[in-house]
């Protein structure tokens, strides 16, 4: 089997490249991250296998992140043959990682993408010079629409034999060759280590031969760019005024008062579309259609065939019930991937990330906070894992925090339900308004760890800048199908199974025999012993605080819970429900906004808070759910109390917070400033 490795910088077109080549519909989009991970696909052709990987961006062999290190370890470790994609018009960057694969003697087939978009402008390119001065194979390409019977096949074998830096002949060159001295002159380092280590790769070096090597990499950096220009001197010809990615509608839009009004108008109208018009219709359709043709023709099935009934309900409430949970909010995760690939494939994200990314580096956040937020509204988890792309470990840590105050799908169900029966024309606005309050809440949060725990006064935002350009509907569909699929995959069993251990644990009693009343189970049992702690907040019901408990296993099964509390079988009868006083869960106008707040900020799921803790350890894990828990307590208590027992109370209850937030900012600075002397030993850490 042949390996075939796609690398090149971010936004050039790999993806493009691996999905036309593959048949496949990987996520692409113009924005550094969108491939966080190694992607692989075997193909047969000509009684062939081709193993083809789609590799993350990387613009240099000296990383900066997680999904660099990933390519950079591929391409330097990995015999297969590599094929290098380049943008035609952003060449002289894009050859910076070639000139590097140089220096190691790693062989590669070049790629030029985008010819038409260059040639188009007026721009002219002589790609025989430009593979002579380069010395490699090199082709022009458009990565939408190669097959792999147009790659230059018969050079995979010679390009898969090249062992790193056995040849050494790029190392006779000027440019490298002084430096190598030099280092040489000063340790007995070999020449192999050497050229290693002025590629970002330390193999047994000490900090003081690092400390040397890194000093000469602002000037080696300014040769490899003086020999890219030798090379495109006399090959590629620019018009002066050809500047790639530019449209004269960025005169425009990339205003930050224009932008900010688009940003708002664009998220106000996908809220309304996605949750209010287009996927509560197709979320009936898909619920009637799996109750009518699957559901209810095997429960008359079952009825007629088994007597027990804790089977029957087992199956309807437990099993099927989750089924309808997911059908609840599949139509909206798909929409909402179509909006965002909208947005992905026009170039507007990345320009949305450009320029609130001065707004968003005042609270230590930068440009790709945009992005991450955006996924967010699907799931957070997958936000959490997006912020793999950022190199700034302080930076990564604040976004993987604070990415489950966006509200994600699914907490929609819920809020819908709830809004729509107490606020009922308004529940529009109350929704949007949740979606709101946590993005002011992350900001908030992510300006007090910027000042505390977590600075990143100083950091680099790279960003490509891809054209506006028409939208390929076909592609938009493909990929919004895709990434659906992908989620169900990954939420599917999570729902099912947790929708099957609540289903057990509020049918079930202590002696463990089977009730159909929820008052009798033992999740009501221990939320009733817990409730008290919910009072201050309205939100004592032990039916309501039996939803919050499963909310930490999963959000989705709030809308069942409160199915099987209030003993509804429809959507229209739980929002009846929620109005009575008879019912289990019921709400009036200051505890539903209270419940909503909470809901919306108390803490992320299990699954969530895994992949955080994964991402950025333990300690910032628990960090992150103390300050989400603490901040929505201390939010819905406010409300709660302003709503039920007016202003003045409301005021006192802020004077509250504020001095408790003071006393938390006060702990933080604290600890930074290792002010504060362990209770174990006794000491104070700057005591002299």
């Amino acid at each position: 089997m042949h390996k075939i490795l796609i690398a090149g910088n971010p936004n050039v077109g790999k993806s493009t490249l691996f999905n036309s080549l593959t048949k496949s519909s990987e996520h692409t989009g113009n924005f550094h991250g969108v491939t966080v991970e190694e992607k692989h696909k075997i193909v047969r052709f000509q009684n062939q296998d081709y193993d083809f990987v789609d590799l993350p961006g990387i613009y240099s062999l000296n990383t900066f992140s997680f999904e660099e290190e990933i390519s950079r370890d591929c391409l330097i470790k990995n015999d297969a043959c590599k094929y290098i994609l380049v943008d035609i018009n952003s060449l002289r960057k894009n050859l910076y990682l070639c000139v590097q694969l140089n220096e190691l003697n790693i062989d590669y087939h070049i790629l030029i993408n985008n010819y038409d978009y260059f040639i188009k402008h007026g721009n002219k390119f002589d790609i025989k010079k430009f593979q002579q001065k380069v010395n490699k194979n090199v082709s022009i390409i458009n990565a939408k629409k190669i097959k792999i019977r147009d790659l230059d096949l018969k050079t995979i074998e010679n390009l898969g034999q090249n062992p790193i830096l056995n040849k050494n002949s790029f190392k006779k060159d000027n440019y490298l060759s002084k430096y190598i001295e030099r280092i040489k002159a000063r340790y007995n380092i070999s020449e192999n280590k050497i050229v290693l280590a002025l590629n970002g790769i330390f193999t047994d070096l000490n900090d003081e031969q690092i400390g040397y090597i890194k000093s000469f990499f602002s000037s080696i950096i300014k040769d490899r760019y003086d020999y890219i220009d030798s090379i495109l001197s006399d090959t590629l010809a620019l018009k002066r005024d050809f500047v790639y990615g530019a449209h004269k509608i960025d005169n425009v839009i990339l205003k930050p008062a224009v932008m900010t009004i688009l940003f708002l108008l664009i998220f106000f109208a996908s809220i309304y579309i996605i949750f209010f018009l287009l996927g509560p219709l197709l979320s009936d359709g898909l619920i009637f259609l799996f109750e009518h043709i699957i559901s209810q023709p095997i429960m008359n099935l079952l009825y007629n065939s088994v007597s027990n009934v804790w089977i029957l309900e087992f199956i309807s409430g437990g099993i099927f019930s989750s089924f309808t949970t997911i059908f609840t909010f599949l139509p909206q995760i798909v929409l909402l991937y179509i909006f965002l690939t909208l947005l992905e494939d026009s170039g507007l994200i990345a320009r949305m990330a450009y320029v609130f990314d001065d707004f968003l580096s005042w609270f230590g956040l930068n440009g790709k906070a945009v992005y991450i937020m955006l996924i967010g509204l699907g799931c957070n988890t997958v936000s959490c894992m997006a912020t793999r792309n950022m190199d700034n470990k302080n930076l990564r840590t604040k976004t993987a925090i604070l990415s489950p105050f966006i509200s994600c799908m699914a907490r929609l169900p819920i809020f819908v339900i709830v809004a729509t029966a107490l606020f009922q024309s308004k529940a529009y606005f109350v929704i949007v308004g949740l979606y709101l309050l946590g993005l002011i809440v992350a900001l908030f949060l992510a300006k007090i760890l910027n000042k505390t725990i977590l600075p990143t006064e100083n950091h680099n935002f790279i960003l490509e800048f891809a054209p506006l350009h028409s939208i390929d509907i076909k592609h938009v569909f493909v990929v919004a199908k895709e990434n659906a699929i992908d989620m169900m995959k990954r939420i599917f069993l999570v729902v099912l199974s947790v929708g099957i251990i609540v289903w057990i644990l509020s049918h079930t009693m202590f002696d463990l025999s089977y009730t159909a009343n929820i008052n009798d189970s033992i999740i009501y049992f221990l939320a009733e012993k817990i409730a008290f702690i919910f009072t201050p907040i309205g939100l004592n019901s032990a039916g309501v605080v039996t939803a919050l408990l499963v909310g930490v296993m999963a959000k989705e099964l709030m809308v069942s819970t409160f199915s099987i509390c209030n003993k509804t079988s429809s959507v229209s009868a739980l929002i009846l429900s929620l109005v009575s006083a008879n019912s289990v869960i019921h709400f009036d106008i200051a505890t539903a906004a209270s419940f909503l707040i909470f809901a919306l900020l108390y803490c992320p799921c299990v699954s969530n808070m895994a992949v955080i803790r994964r991402e950025v350890g333990s300690y910032y894990m628990w960090l992150g759910l103390l300050s989400q828990f603490t901040i929505a307590y201390l939010l819905s208590m406010l409300v709660y109390n302003a709503i039920k027992y007016g202003i003045l109370h409301a005021i006192l209850i802020l004077i509250i917070i504020a001095i408790i937030l003071f006393a938390v900012i006060l702990i933080y600075r604290k600890v930074r400033s290792k002010q504060i002397g362990c209770l174990f030993c006794k000491k104070n850490c700057n005591k002299k």
